[in-house]
């Protein structure tokens, strides 16, 4: 099986100079980057699809949804999708600012999900975790695959507690399991350590063959924040930064079979 998480980044493109002060980008059409985008995953063939980032109806894709767009254009019928900001909480006012109350984060899949949850993580403005989960049939047997999508708060205070409450969230859950999204551990891999002593799962960066794995910023990464963890039972044969600009962030790819 194959799977691809991406910061899409509202696919309002590139701006090297202005990227993080302009203001028009959020109202920006962003109808031929999402093609572009589509276009470029369709020939990769994911069978699960994370996407972080993505415009749930908004005047930059004619109030149409961009997860959507993704689903028909990929042929990944099923959706898991919410927008990200908790409707309790300090952060609440973002539920009814236009334009960004439809900031979402979305988890595509070409076979049926099941048992989908949105929770919060209990802190930051960046706090959504989208758990569901596959039934993978294996030589005459059915195995449960949990995935959960997270986009991670920029600050570390609030990192620490969300990556200790996702830990918790995993050691809840019993059956194979891959974790994957922008984690925002812009102070290195140290910032993983307790989840994945505390919770048996592997950085499938571990996997890499290449040495240069940063994903962020896209055109000269420096950083890796964008991550998949893995419980031991998903062998993971392949992994790769792709080596596109149609983001701030590049996507990261894994090719796994479960045991």
């Amino acid at each position: 099986m194959r799977l691809i998480t991406y910061n899409v980044e509202y696919c309002s493109g590139i701006n090297r100079r202005l990227k993080y002060i302009e203001i028009q980008k959020y109202f920006k059409l962003v109808k031929k980057i999402l093609e572009k985008i589509s276009d470029y995953i369709k020939t990769l063939n994911p069978d699960i699809l994370g996407l972080m980032e993505i415009d749930a109806g908004t005047v930059r894709f004619r109030k149409m949804s961009s997860t959507k767009a993704f689903s028909k254009n990929l042929e990944m019928h099923y959706i898991a999708a919410k927008t990200k900001y908790a409707r309790k909480s300090i952060y609440k006012v973002l539920n009814y600012t236009p334009i960004i109350r439809k900031n979402a984060n979305a988890i595509l899949s070409k076979q049926p999900l099941f048992d989908t949850r949105y929770i919060s993580f209990s802190k930051g403005v960046k706090r959504l975790v989208i758990q569901t989960k596959l039934k993978v049939a294996i030589e005459g047997s059915v195995v449960e695959l949990y995935l959960f999508a997270v986009h991670l708060s920029l600050r570390r205070k609030t990192r620490i507690i969300q990556l200790r409450e996702l830990t918790q969230l995993l050691n809840a859950c019993d059956g194979s399991k891959i974790v994957f999204g922008d984690f925002n551990i812009f102070k290195g891999l140290l910032e993983l350590d307790y989840l994945l002593d505390n919770s048996n799962m592997i950085n499938a960066l571990d996997f890499a063959k290449e040495k240069n794995v940063n994903t962020f910023p896209s055109w000269k990464p420096k950083r890796h924040v964008d991550h998949i963890l893995v419980s031991p039972d998903v062998k993971v044969k392949n992994y790769e930064v792709l080596d596109v600009n149609f983001s701030d962030h590049l996507p990261v790819m894994i090719d796994f079979e479960l045991e």
